[in-house]
């Protein structure tokens, strides 16, 4: 996997070479340098970025599946009768077969 971006490690060691403010006397190695160290930090907190939103989907996820698993358990018709959830249901009084629409 590439890590690295040169490309970018090189444009930025030409920008802070071409800047005499910038530069402050510095040489072309120590230029190259100062912009290796920029993107190794870059590339470091990219993948701490990276950790963190995987933990936040891990538990994320975790979270769903508990209150998805509480939601199956939970009884939608506890502390009602037999024959009250059966009325309730659609179906009649006696016979046991479906009576509604």
């Amino acid at each position: 996997m590439k890590r690295y971006n040169k490309q970018q490690i090189m444009k930025d060691a030409h920008k802070l070479y071409s800047n005499e403010f910038q530069r402050r006397g510095r040489s072309w190695s120590e230029c190259l340098k100062a912009a290796w160290s920029w993107e190794k930090d870059a590339v470091r907190i990219r993948e701490e970025k990276a950790e963190k939103l995987n933990a936040i989907i891990a538990a994320s996820w975790a979270a769903h599946d508990a209150r998805k698993e509480q939601k199956q358990k939970e009884v939608c018709f506890s502390g009602l009768s037999a024959e009250a959830v059966s009325f309730a249901m659609g179906y009649g009084r006696g016979s046991g077969s479906y009576c509604g629409d």
